[in-house]
């Protein structure tokens, strides 16, 4: 089943309002429709299993069918050290790692390492890897 997370304000008493970039992803990637079960969390403490009403060109409406409490974070605190990748590699390292559940991403910069970074390219990776932090708004600033 798939997981979308979504802000408190898209949460009403018995539907969700799915916007922004998840509604391309649900419409024209996983070719979803109606009827269809989704799950969906508000990042903090629930989860809801929703099933899809309509899907328009720029918001998918889901009933919710169950709300599920807390117990969706992993007991353990997960840290990845990663080594600086090669060109764009690590906005998609970032977004399996969140995938995954890990709590904290450390960009770590080894001696032989090929990548080295200037003051530059240091932000521009930072600001790439803060995009990805909203996919998981529970997670700490761990990038």
């Amino acid at each position: 089943m798939y997981h979308f997370f979504v802000q408190q304000d898209q949460i009403g008493e018995t539907t969700v309002r799915i916007a922004g970039t998840d509604v391309n992803h649900i419409k024209n990637v996983l070719r979803m429709g109606p009827g269809e079960e989704i799950l969906l969390s508000n990042g903090v403490d629930k989860d809801y299993l929703c099933e899809i009403l309509s899907i328009s060109s720029d918001e998918v409406m889901a009933k919710i069918l169950e709300i599920r409490e807390g117990g969706t974070e992993l007991p353990v605190e997960i840290y990845l050290f990663q080594g600086l990748p090669k060109s764009d590699k690590m906005e998609l390292i970032i977004q399996k790692a969140v995938e995954l559940g890990v709590f904290k991403i450390i960009p770590v910069e080894t001696k032989r390492a090929v990548v080295k970074l200037d003051k530059k390219k240091e932000e521009s990776k930072l600001n790439a890897g803060r995009l990805f932090l909203k996919v998981r708004p529970s997670s700490p600033n761990g990038f």
